[in-house]
């Protein structure tokens, strides 16, 4: 689980910083709109990399936030796949999937681990 927490972190930070990087010197029609989104982005990843940080310790508290940002990915890999965008929308759905399976499926850690 915390691997895949890894792949998704990097991942979506990568995305935030060239979209920021687009944004900087592209033409945007709202550009603090678009630099917000790129911000959230990197948030994000790093969230997830803060979190796979954690399952990889073995720490009790990452679980609960990482199952619900799993959650999240279904509606955006939906959207993704409503608006035509497979090469993102099946990975999404794909890596959501099992990062979800292995975090459910991992034996719980005691209080104070």
């Amino acid at each position: 689980a915390s691997l895949l927490l890894l792949v998704e972190g990097v991942a979506l930070a990568v995305i935030g910083v060239v979209d920021g990087i687009a944004t900087v010197v592209g033409k945007p029609e709202d550009r603090g709109a678009s630099l917000g989104v790129a911000g959230f982005a990197v948030a994000g990843g790093a969230l997830l990399l803060v979190l796979a940080q954690a399952v990889r310790r073995s720490r009790a508290w990452p679980r609960t936030p990482a199952i619900v940002l799993q959650l999240l990915a279904f509606p955006v890999a939906t959207g993704l796949a409503q608006g035509g965008v497979w090469a993102a929308a099946v990975p999404v759905f794909l890596l959501a999937g099992a990062t979800l399976f292995h975090l459910a499926s991992a034996t719980p850690v005691r209080a104070g681990g």
